[in-house]
């Protein structure tokens, strides 16, 4: 299934929080154009995960046939975060081990 990053609850922005079980790919997140940096989190506690994006067209998106790409920090435990900045089209995080949480505020 693919979403749209939400409005943020009175603030210029978006944002998106998803739990995703043992070993499961999360929602597909379509970023808005405009600015870049947005910033992922990835919480896992004992458990990993990593985030993914893509820079293939909506409609490679929409259709699911994207190509996606490891972010930089590869699979990670515990609490991590970064910042993309550049432009991408769409975001989902991946659970490798355990239930983990996501957060995406742009």
């Amino acid at each position: 299934m693919t979403k749209n990053l939400q409005v943020r609850n009175g603030k210029d922005g978006y944002e998106y929080t998803e739990v995703i079980g043992d070993g499961n790919t999360g929602e597909t997140i379509l970023i808005p154009p405009g600015k870049d940096n947005i910033t992922c989190t990835i919480i896992a506690g004992a458990n990993s995960g990593k985030f993914q994006f893509t820079t293939s067209s909506d409609s490679a998106v929409l259709a699911g046939t994207a190509t996606w790409i490891d972010w930089s920090k590869g699979e990670v435990t515990g609490t991590a975060y970064d910042a993309l900045n550049w432009p991408i089209t769409a975001l989902r995080g991946v659970s490798t081990s355990g239930a983990i949480t996501i957060e995406i505020v742009r």
